[in-house]
């Protein structure tokens, strides 16, 4: 009997609005040799018999004694797969027709590489944005600084590598579990995003993101487990000022004053004067990273005005600096004070 290439893992909790469209676009696939392990965590609504009326042999239906949350579940699929590979899918969302053709292409001409994301288009019922993140490792690594930059439900795993590195979602994290996996992983075997769009991501209010934004402090909390293990790194002796300071610039959080906006920016320089003892991220990519970071801190901050953009124009070229036309939007963002992001 030939092994198995692929198993898709799809987590669902009382996910029945989208539940048969999101298994639909996972069994209209043009690469078809796979398994689809659709774990229920512990869902009270109809989801059971929505996957009862679908007949594929290539569905398997695992449920949990009770709810115990998407890390469990993820971890659960990982223990469950038989596949070379292991894939994800989130239980609300589409995929485009040829993901797993493209992406297993991909991994069979990088063999280097053990984790492959792609770009997601982002969707609701007013609008629709696509996602990008960095192609290459280090760029990759560079960026999970500060923020996300694999997304989960876009990745494709060579799964005895996540088995030998034992990597798994850590069940303590309600929130950034993936965050988490893929700031480890990072540092176990290179790993890399195709600059596709191949994965429609349903941006709905209830999704946990959503749930976290006016939670702040909660969000926070979790969060800065991760940021104190990469400062640490860096050779940081952290304090919380660090750890909120960090989380204010890689998150949505508006900067009032040119103040707050020139503190941000020196806390990137010290992170990169720390880097260049440490040598933990390749100085490139980390300072094309940090000059897009200082970017977004600008963009953050143009509701304190012009002093905001000028700072930003005398200090760019300390990173790697953005283009004519970002610094152009910029300026115009500072010139009105627009306070929204």
């Amino acid at each position: 009997m030939n092994k198995l290439i692929l198993s898709v893992v799809m987590p669902v909790y009382n996910g029945e609005a989208h539940l048969k469209e999101a298994i639909q676009s996972v069994l209209n696939q043009s690469f078809t040799d796979f398994e689809l392990i659709i774990i229920d965590d512990g869902s009270v609504d109809t989801s059971a018999s929505i996957v009862s009326e679908i007949s594929d042999p290539r569905i398997r239906y695992i449920k949990n004694d009770c709810n115990k949350g998407i890390s469990y579940s993820r971890n659960r699929g990982i223990k469950e797969a038989k596949g070379d590979f292991l894939a994800w899918m989130d239980c609300d969302d589409l995929i485009s027709p040829n993901r797993f053709e493209i992406q297993l292409k991909f991994m069979t001409q990088n063999p280097s590489v053990g984790i492959c994301g792609t770009w997601l288009t982002r969707f609701d019922s007013q609008s629709v944005n696509t996602a990008k993140s960095p192609a290459d490792h280090n760029s990759i690594k560079a960026l999970l600084l500060f923020k996300p930059a694999i997304w989960n439900a876009t990745a494709i795993n060579r799964l005895d590598w996540i088995k030998k590195a034992g990597l798994t979602f850590d069940e303590r994290l309600t929130v950034a579990e993936d965050f988490d996996f893929y700031w480890k992983a990072c540092r176990e075997f290179p790993v890399a995003n195709i600059p596709n769009a191949l994965y429609q991501y349903r941006d709905s209010e209830s999704s946990i993101m959503k749930s976290f934004d006016s939670k702040e402090e909660q969000s926070f909390a979790i969060h800065k487990i991760i940021y104190q293990r990469s400062l640490v790194e860096l050779g940081i002796e952290v304090e919380e000022k660090h750890l909120r300071m960090h989380r204010n610039i890689g998150s949505t959080h508006l900067f009032d004053s040119t103040s707050e906006f020139k503190n941000a920016f020196y806390w990137l320089i010290y992170l990169q004067e720390n880097n260049r003892k440490a040598k933990i991220y390749e100085p490139q990519a980390l300072a094309k990273t940090l000059g897009q970071i200082f970017y977004f801190t600008g963009k953050k901050s143009s509701q304190a005005g012009l002093p905001v953009f000028f700072f930003y124009l005398k200090k760019r070229n300390l990173f790697t600096p953005m283009g004519f036309t970002p610094t152009l939007k910029l300026f115009i963002r500072c010139l009105i004070k627009y306070n929204r992001f």
